[in-house]
């Protein structure tokens, strides 16, 4: 039998940042391998689709916290977000404060687009900001979350501080709450940014008589259904719930909800630093827990 040479070819691939793959967002050849260092993550070109809209092609360490938003957001579009990511998952972020802040996966399809259809995930705040803040500059709850000061400027200051490529793929979703002024009807605004209502965190089975109002302010997530499900706590202490300042790094604090109290014209809902819901006067300044979709 005659002998033949064989050439033996490394094969090398393509690597650069996340954030240089997205600003030059290539189209790579087809069959052509490109990787990106910072998320661990491959894609294939098919020589017509620019980097920014290839799937990824997931390595073993493709994770929630080491992927771009850029891909979260494009795994999230294809309906393939349970698949790659969990309920629990978390991700640090750093704030252009400098402020660390780290995020949670509290839920698949569960909020409602403005647009229409599912959010295929919401993200929140595993722990609190540095910075507490007030929900209003005067001690009312007309309006409710709507046109608080909460939402209509602190929000927006918030959003203003996150990374770029994170504000570009957040979501507005709707988010019902209770009007406020004593009333129990419901407003619906449009949110990138929201904190969560007192619903959302323990489910419609919870609003005692003088909350009751509130049980119409969306559904629990998951994340406090199932992972901190505050089980086997008592009624004035709730470790599921508590939050900390600074990221986890300070004390523990009580923390805004967006639901009106419904017994009274001045007072929101919040979480107390024993993690158990209660009410208080819409000026004081207490810690934030924010929400987005994705």
């Amino acid at each position: 039998m005659a002998e033949r040479n064989v050439e033996i070819r490394k094969l090398q691939m393509r690597q650069d940042t996340a954030a240089n793959w997205e600003s030059k967002n290539p189209v790579l050849a087809a069959g052509e391998f490109g990787y990106d260092t910072t998320g661990d993550v491959t894609k294939i070109g098919d020589g017509k689709t620019a980097w920014n809209a290839l799937p990824a092609f997931a390595t073993t360490r493709f994770t929630f916290a080491s992927a771009g938003w850029g891909d979260i957001a494009r795994i999230a579009s294809s309906g393939e977000a349970s698949k790659y990511f969990h309920v629990g998952d978390e991700k640090t972020i750093t704030l252009s404060t400098g402020e660390e802040v780290t995020f949670v996966i509290l839920g698949f399809n569960h909020d409602d687009l403005t647009a229409g259809g599912k959010a295929p995930i919401t993200i929140g705040m595993k722990n609190l900001l540095a910075t507490t803040y007030p929900m209003n500059g005067s001690n009312t709850n007309v309006g409710g979350w709507d046109t608080c000061v909460m939402r209509t400027q602190t929000m927006q200051t918030i959003l203003s501080q996150l990374p770029d490529d994170l504000q570009a793929v957040i979501k507005p979703v709707n988010k019902k709450t209770t009007a406020g002024n004593k009333l129990t009807s419901i407003t619906t605004s449009s949110d990138k940014l929201f904190l969560f209502s007192a619903i959302e965190i323990e489910g419609k089975n919870y609003p005692p008589a003088n909350l009751a109002g509130c049980a119409d302010e969306g559904e629990q997530y998951e994340y406090w259904r199932t992972i901190k499900d505050g089980a086997g706590t008592g009624a004035s202490a709730n470790p599921d719930r508590i939050k900390y300042l600074s990221n986890g790094g300070g004390s523990a604090a009580i923390w805004w909800l967006r639901s009106p109290n419904p017994s009274t014209a001045t007072n929101f809902c919040y979480v107390s630093s024993t993690g158990v819901i209660y009410y208080f006067i819409a000026s004081n300044t207490r810690g934030v827990c924010v929400g987005f979709c994705i």
